[in-house]
């Protein structure tokens, strides 16, 4: 190329440029803007067109940095989300190990039976719950006769007293209908449900009185909604004395009340019974003072003090229907 005269043609002048910056940029690491504007106007290129090739490159540069940050993040990203996922997994296959290994143990299938709700309910005696009910879903059948009618302190037959000792007891508002189906010295029949057994006796909640010699069936029916007051002209103070002849229980065994030796009937709070198990025999002197009512078949008195042999016992008031 000693002759300058010889013309380049336009085709290949683009890459005689692009191949004479490329082996200047080996000799030179950085131009300024102006070197290039210089170079270009030797060859004829404005300068406005060098800077914005010099602004397009710098603008691609930085796309392509941006970009391969962002290609930089996701991976870091992603990398993290499946490290994390599979802890997950392996955490989960060791609880779930350790769990099938513990419910395969000796140990848990000890307790799983031992607490298990398909076991029966009823698998321990009663006796050792004595503030359970006592045999709640057995029906006892008994004989026996009528010794005397039970009152309530208002007056109203509640029960019965058989000559074997069984108490029945019976809903008061149904009190007629029983000394109409029953008397003294009439054989009967009781099916109900029986309470704790004492040595004073035990008492049996009836489902169903019958009189053989008649036929008569007696059952307890819903009680009225408003039950009848008590008859106020045999209500009143009333004191007693006489020989403890029976000693009355209520369902779970415990003493509440007493038979005299003239049929006088004594009841008192459940809260003498702790005291009168110790102490309280056939036979003992008893004296009471309380309300309660006169009538054709005896006296009833609900005790508002109490001595038994001279020994004073002291009465705390209780509701009588939470025997």
């Amino acid at each position: 190329m000693n002759n300058s005269k010889v013309r380049i043609s336009r085709d290949i002048a683009a890459d005689v440029f692009a191949l004479a910056a490329e082996s200047y940029t080996k000799e030179s690491q950085d131009y300024s803007l102006e070197e290039l504007i210089q170079a270009g106007a030797e060859v004829e290129i404005p300068p406005e067109f060098i800077v914005r090739a010099v602004q397009q490159i710098k603008a691609k540069q930085i796309q392509a940095r941006e970009r391969q940050q962002k290609l930089k993040l996701i991976f870091i990203s992603g990398s993290a989300g499946a490290a994390l996922m599979l802890f997950g997994v392996l955490v989960y296959n060791m609880i779930t190990s350790q769990f099938t290994h513990t419910r395969r143990s000796p140990e848990h299938r000890f307790h799983a039976a031992r607490f298990s709700t398909d076991e029966d309910p009823n698998r321990f005696p009663p006796q050792h719950f004595r503030h359970h009910r006592h045999n709640r879903q057995h029906i006892t059948n008994v004989t026996g006769e009528v010794q005397q009618y039970l009152f309530n302190p208002e007056g109203q037959a509640d029960g019965l007293l058989l000559n074997n000792g069984l108490q029945v007891k019976f809903p008061p508002f149904m009190g007629d209908s029983l000394m109409a189906t029953v008397s003294p010295g009439t054989q009967i029949t009781v099916s109900g449900t029986s309470g704790f057994p004492s040595r004073f006796g035990q008492e049996i909640r009836a489902r169903s009185i019958t009189n053989p010699q008649t036929g008569q069936t007696l059952m307890p029916q819903t009680s009225p909604i408003l039950p009848q007051p008590p008859n106020s002209g045999n209500y009143g103070n009333v004191s007693v004395e006489g020989s403890a002849q029976n000693w009355l229980v209520g369902y779970r065994g415990n003493i509440n009340g007493v038979v005299l030796s003239n049929g006088a009937v004594v009841r008192f709070p459940r809260s003498a019974s702790h005291q009168l198990d110790s102490i309280a025999n056939v036979g003992d002197k008893v004296q009471a003072e309380g309300f309660g009512t006169r009538n054709d078949s005896g006296q009833t008195v609900e005790a508002t003090t109490l001595t038994i042999n001279g020994q004073s016992v002291p009465l705390e008031p209780q509701n009588r229907y939470l025997r």
